[in-house]
């Protein structure tokens, strides 16, 4: 890589009774994005639909597509329009059983590719019936990083961000960009801790650590449902490098710097030397 590359992170509201907000929120995203020059956006986990893991998984099913479905087509679409690869989470529909909670990427010369399947399901809020295990099919533990451009990415979704194994197989696959899709509630994470999480292993692995969120609340589902990520970027030496403002819905620029993360990777030592894991249920999410 020896130009910087441009990456773009879209922050995108809560889900109301009409999706085709939410669609135009991403394409006007997606589309400003692209006029600045960025190379790649990343959205949101499950960007274009409500948070229903709380809910009845009988009463939203319907949310799940297919490969060819309405969601990654019109993504598809938008992509090659728009002349950028957009990387974005939905719920992908398998052969058998529940879906999965997945994140794709949409390239311009129209090639649709699963990155990632959420691989650890986060538990049900307290006192709620169901959670993402009633809803998703956890993913395999493996993680692998595809060529964007001179870039080479991974993709974390939501929940596989606070295991530290996920962001070395990440940086093993030859990572120079995680992008973490989120969103959700998160009402027992002491305030810092999203930040933290991001800041730490971006350094601890020298990589771009770059999350897209939902923010605000939703009341589709007839109770309020709080997003509380937040969309922001750490580059390779943990420096923080740009944050949104809560509620911002413009696409959030980040300059890759091929330099940078040769310096992050020269200087700290962290990254090159792991000895564990050894315990082989560990070691698999990073084979």
């Amino acid at each position: 890589m020896a130009a910087v590359f441009l990456a773009a992170a879209l922050p995108i509201g809560p889900a109301g009774r009409d999706p085709a907000l939410l669609w135009q929120e991403a394409e006007a995203g997606i589309r400003a994005a692209a006029s600045a020059g960025a190379e790649l956006v990343v959205l949101p986990e499950l960007f274009a639909v409500p948070y229903v893991a709380g809910e009845d998984p009988a009463d939203w099913g319907q949310l799940a597509e297919a490969i060819d479905g309405p969601t990654a087509s019109r993504m598809r679409d938008v992509a090659m329009q728009c002349g950028i690869a957009v990387l974005f989470g939905m719920a992908l529909r398998g052969e058998v059983g529940l879906p999965f909670n997945a994140a794709l990427l949409a390239r311009p010369d129209g090639r649709i590719e699963p990155l990632a399947h959420k691989i650890h399901l986060p538990p049900g809020e307290p006192g709620a019936r169901f959670g993402e295990t009633d809803h998703f099919a956890a993913g395999a533990p493996e993680i692998d990083a595809v060529a964007i451009g001179p870039l080479r990415v991974a993709a974390l979704i939501c929940y596989d961000r606070r295991f530290p194994e996920c962001w070395r197989a990440a940086a093993a696959a030859g990572a120079d960009l995680v992008a973490v899709l989120v969103g959700g509630p998160a009402p027992g994470d002491p305030d810092g801790l999203y930040a933290a999480e991001l800041q730490a292993s971006a350094r601890a692995n020298a990589v771009y650590a770059v999350a897209a969120a939902r923010y605000g609340t939703e009341t589709v589902t007839g109770g309020p449902v709080r997003h509380d990520g937040e969309t922001l970027a750490f580059g390779p030496d943990g420096a923080l490098l740009a944050r949104a403002t809560p509620g911002e819905r413009r696409p959030l620029l980040i300059s890759i710097d091929p330099a940078r993360l040769a310096g992050a990777r020269t200087t700290n030592a962290t990254a090159a030397r792991l000895r564990l894991p050894n315990k082989p249920e560990v070691a698999s999410c990073l084979n």
